[in-house]
């Protein structure tokens, strides 16, 4: 015979979503948002957001439109010189006589396509298998940040 009691309802259980800053998924982002910039603006993340670039022909530091045709940054494509000062001529970057935007890209994607890519599949499983080699130094440091609002 079947129980005669109401069945009680259960409440929902409330999941604890925390947004936690991770150190090893923020180095994995910035290292394949390197190569993806360097795979399409010839220039790493950091001078590609600076627009101070290494090894240019006019040498290191902030050099617009000076910096070889094919280094594109985001100083120049929002029109920004070496002053610092903004014009909407300059607005898109210069490439040279004979190139233009598209020639820049497309040349940056055939010279750099393959090591981005293979960057960009080969970083995660390096990081994967990391994390399981180095498990026990990382739990160390773990419970250091713990309760910092940073993971490792």
């Amino acid at each position: 015979m079947g129980s005669l009691m109401a069945r009680r309802k259960s409440s929902k259980r409330r999941r604890r979503t925390t947004t936690k800053l991770s150190l090893t998924g923020l180095a994995e982002t910035l290292i394949i948002g390197s190569a993806a910039t360097k795979m399409f603006f010839g220039v790493n993340l950091a001078s590609f957001l600076t627009g101070v670039t290494t090894g240019s022909n006019a040498g290191t530091g902030f050099y617009p439109s000076q910096d070889g045709e094919r280094l594109i940054t985001l100083p120049e494509l929002l029109g920004i010189n070496a002053a610092g000062q903004w014009s909407a001529s300059r607005v898109g970057g210069t490439y040279g006589a004979n190139s233009s935007f598209n020639d820049a890209v497309m040349h940056n994607v055939r010279t750099n396509a393959m090591p981005a890519i293979a960057t960009a599949v080969l970083v995660p499983i390096g990081f994967r298998w990391g994390k399981k080699i180095f498990r026990k130094p990382l739990s160390g440091v773990r419970k250091a940040l713990k309760g910092s609002g940073v993971t490792v």
